[in-house]
């Protein structure tokens, strides 16, 4: 997942979907993994958008 071209919106509506599938398969490694780089995506875009003067957020 390039989490570059995401929004910060997309990116927790995937991170969303992604703990979702992991409901549906708890023993699915790929899933656990896809799900935890996700999430990792979207804690450093949240991250980096607290740095950010107040203003220059974009979605």
């Amino acid at each position: 997942m390039s989490d570059a071209r995401l929004s910060t919106d997309a990116l927790r509506q995937s991170v969303v979907e992604q703990l979702m599938r992991l409901v549906g398969l708890p023993d699915d490694e790929t899933a656990a993994r896809e799900a935890d780089e996700t999430l990792l995506a979207l804690d450093a875009r949240l991250g980096e958008e607290a740095t950010l003067p107040t203003g220059s957020i974009a979605a």
